[in-house]
């Protein structure tokens, strides 16, 4: 009987294969004695949404309303993508002409962003700005870059809440843009780095408790903690902002491996080691979904996707937080946070550096205690000097290629 089963499904998927989501959509309509608004109703989406989706001319699906076609589809959400990529990318195929690939690249790309960054010159010698773009990721072709989705669990600051809600589409447009930049270099670069390491989830529960001491060394603990995390198979890669980006980091899988990508958010310290255990957070016990949901990352409106992924990310800054140094041990000081001796000394007993106890005090009384960031960022290094082993900046005539060697010469090995 088995047997009898597994060849009709066999059957049924050969015939189903050749389907192209319209028609399965049309088929299950018919069967379901359905009309498309009917559908779009039960469904809850809009026509245009819905034809984008099935006929493949739309460049850019929220994975929400891709779940929701898949589900009334009765087939996977990878499937449903799988079909859908195939389509659009045949229906927005270019022929490299220097009209294509000016339109192109005016579609995929933040130039004002970039040019600010110094990755690229201006914003019109579209030659010199597609040369730079194949050169630096290493394509064949400007047309090998596409707006990737990740398997991430995304750690957005409040400026990028407030991004995803807003109304303005073009101010939107422009933040997707530079975000699939970042998160395309992030991913690119992670995947030349390589890590032949196995990832250990126990080896690295082992080694957490060790990992807030090394933000005491301020030049080289940054780079240390990442040689170790390495070999424990987690690859963590850093990049830096773009100063409309509002990303602290991600968490992502390359060859079932976690990496996880890092940026200067905002440029303090503390906020390193709090995204650093705030990714780590992530890879610990969410790693099962990142892994198995290869379109997880979207940038959508305030819907329940987005209210739930906050619902992750504060639950991961809480747990940084009561790690590196609890709202309770900050109850304990904080009557004494403007003797910088005591702080020290708590700091060290705490194996933290006095910083972090500094800015999670600024950031829970700064409506109190108007000089909470200045004493804040008083103590704060430099947070270049941490990062400078494994930083490259935008303005660079290296490609990832490059960047990836040098890396794994000198950090990765």
């Amino acid at each position: 009987m088995d047997d009898k089963h597994n060849d009709i499904d066999t059957l049924l998927n050969g015939i189903f294969k050749s389907e192209s989501l319209r028609e399965r959509f049309e088929r299950r309509l018919h069967n379901l004695k359905m009309s498309q608004t009917g559908a779009e109703k039960l469904m809850k989406i809009a026509r245009r949404t819905l034809n984008g989706i099935l006929d493949g001319t739309q460049k850019r699906a929220d994975l929400k309303n891709l779940k929701k076609v898949a589900t009334f589809l009765n087939m996977s959400v990878d499937k449903l993508i799988e079909l859908h990529s195939a389509m659009a990318e045949k229906n927005f195929e270019y022929q490299s002409t220097p009209t294509n690939n000016k339109r192109f690249i005016k579609s995929n790309f933040d130039l004002a962003a970039l040019r600010k960054a110094g990755f690229i010159e201006n914003i019109s010698d579209f030659k010199s700005i597609e040369e730079k773009i194949v050169s630096f990721f290493g394509f064949g072709s400007i047309f090998e870059y596409k707006k990737r989705a990740f398997d991430t669990a995304f750690s957005a600051g409040a400026l990028a809440l407030r991004t995803m809600n807003n109304a303005d589409p073009e101010t939107t447009s422009h933040n997707c843009l530079i975000t699939d930049f970042w998160l395309t270099s992030a991913k690119s670069l992670a995947t030349r780095i390589d890590n032949p390491y196995q990832y250990n989830r126990q080896k690295l529960i082992d080694f957490f408790p060790q990992i807030r001491w090394y933000s005491r060394n301020e030049e080289f603990g940054f780079v240390n903690v990442i040689k170790e995390l390495y070999r424990l198979g987690v690859t963590v890669v850093f990049l830096p902002r773009f100063s409309n980006l509002h990303i602290r980091g991600a968490t992502f899988a390359v060859d079932n491996k976690p990496c996880i990508a890092l940026t200067d958010y905002r440029g303090f310290y503390p906020t390193l080691w709090h995204c650093l255990i705030h990714e780590l957070y992530h890879t610990l016990f969410d790693w099962i979904e990142i892994l198995n949901d290869a379109y997880s990352f979207h940038v959508s409106d305030a819907t329940e996707e987005v209210l739930t992924l906050n619902e992750k990310e504060i639950e991961a800054d809480e747990f940084a937080q009561k790690y590196l140094f609890s709202e309770e041990k900050m109850e304990d000081i904080k009557l004494f946070i403007y003797d910088r001796r005591y702080i020290e000394e708590i700091a060290r007993d705490n194996n933290v550096h006095p910083s972090i106890i500094h800015s999670y005090y600024a950031h829970a009384n700064a409506k109190t205690d108007r000089m909470a960031w200045v004493r804040a960022r008083r103590f704060m290094p430099e947070i270049t000097k941490s990062v400078f082993p494994v930083a490259n900046s935008w303005n660079t005539d290296k490609t990832l290629d490059e960047i990836a060697k040098k890396l794994k010469l000198e950090i990765y090995n």
